[in-house]
């Protein structure tokens, strides 16, 4: 029997017969298609004739040719390093310190007000905006009552306040605060010792007066995590913004610096003191306020013997008070050189000793040492505290300014 070759065989011919037609109707339907989408893309406008005109092409880009490479795009700029600050011409910032130099000369700005006027004249007029001042002192001179003391007097003046304390509960705040204006014992009235009638009186007084006060607290929380420098004075500027700097200053209170500086592994005291004293030099001036970062004083002596000082209970008298350099004080910090560093002022209480104790009723004299000061001389201001606020001491109102010699003051910045 014979095979069929290729050429005669019937199926394989009607097959390509039928391929053939199927490819010839889809060619023909393509070609078809791209007409009619081709018809769809041709775009008609008007003209102001009337007349029906084909819109033009749209413009070709040419692409670069192989021998043509596109240039290469720029590398990224480097991020700026941490605490870098770009510096910027004199005859830019010229303009603007002049100009606020002149609103202070003619008291269109002014500084943040203290309730003791010998203190307040040693600092040019108080605390001005754009400053981080530390309190030092050692237990029991005050520190806390001076600070609240201050705070509370801006407050009533009209100056934003925000008060940081770590270590105390908010209603232990508000019982110190309430003490300074009732004239009686925080302790007394915190623990109820000064009876409902007291209290009731203290509420018909003040209450009022002080729930309108610009006056924000900020207390311990269970957790012990120290409040961010930073985050509370932006939350102030926010709060209280100001439309050129100067104009309105607020005071921010950091009670006490130890506490402070967030909560890091591996940190030791001295260098979270260190990083929130920078910190808040930075929020002192970049948002126009007033730092006062209170801290207290060592209990341990001085190389070589010296005294610190601490008065307290007669445990390290000074040799003298009231005379010779403030800045000798400074040296009394605990674990604070980075903080002192850093401060545009430092405020230093130290009182004098009763001998053997201070009899009932009677007030101690502490000095207000003004122990550095940036636009200023250093001075002593004379106060008297009787456990609950300050006053000044109406014995010795003068203020002391001192000059140290050339090699005192080395010996005090050492």
């Amino acid at each position: 029997m014979a095979i069929p070759t290729k050429a005669t065989c019937t199926c394989c011919l009607r097959l390509r017969s039928r391929a053939a037609e199927v490819l010839a109707r889809r060619m023909q339907g393509w070609t078809g298609g791209n007409r009619a989408m081709a018809r769809r893309e041709v775009t008609v406008t008007h003209s102001k004739a009337g007349r029906d005109d084909p819109a033009q092409p749209p413009a070709v880009v040419p692409l670069p040719t192989s021998d043509q490479p596109a240039p290469p795009a720029p590398p990224p700029s480097p991020p700026p390093r941490d605490g870098f600050e770009e510096p910027r011409a004199l005859g830019s910032v010229l303009d603007d310190a002049l100009e606020r130099m002149e609103r202070r000369a003619r008291g269109d700005e002014r500084p943040i007000p203290l309730p003791w006027s010998n203190v307040s004249a040693a600092l040019g007029g108080g605390l001005w905006g754009g400053t981080l001042v530390t309190l030092v002192g050692d237990t029991g001179t005050g520190k806390t009552q001076w600070a609240l003391q201050a705070a509370i007097h801006a407050a009533e003046s009209g100056v934003p306040v925000c008060y940081v304390a770590p270590d105390s509960g908010v209603d232990q705040m508000v019982a110190r605060i309430v003490a300074l204006k009732a004239h009686r014992k925080w302790s007394d009235l915190y623990v109820g010792r000064s009876g409902k009638e007291v209290l009731e009186e203290v509420r018909a007084a003040h209450a009022q007066a002080m729930k309108d006060l610009p006056f924000h607290v900020v207390g311990g929380s269970s957790g012990r995590a120290a409040p961010r420098v930073r985050e509370v004075a932006e939350w102030m500027r926010a709060r209280y913004p100001e439309p050129r700097p100067g104009a309105r200053p607020f005071l921010l209170v950091l009670d006490f610096v130890q506490l402070l500086g967030g909560a890091r592994e591996k940190e030791d005291v001295g260098e979270k003191m260190g990083r929130a004293a920078s910190d808040s030099r930075q929020a002192a001036h970049q948002l126009d306020a007033v730092v006062l970062l209170v801290s207290t004083t060592s209990r341990e002596t001085r190389p070589g013997g010296e005294e610190t000082i601490g008065i307290h209970r007669d445990r390290r008298q000074p040799v003298s008070l009231g005379r010779g350099n403030p800045a000798r004080l400074v040296l009394g910090g605990k674990e604070t050189g980075d903080v002192e560093r850093e401060s545009d002022t430092v405020i230093v209480l130290a009182q004098e000793p009763w001998r053997p104790r201070r009899p009932a009723g009677r007030w101690t004299r502490v000095w207000c040492a003004i122990a550095k000061n940036r636009s200023g001389p250093r001075a002593w201001c004379a106060l008297r505290f009787n456990g609950t606020c300050f006053d000044v001491d109406r014995d010795a109102t003068v203020i002391t300014e001192e000059s140290p010699p050339a090699e005192e003051e080395e010996r005090a910045e050492e």
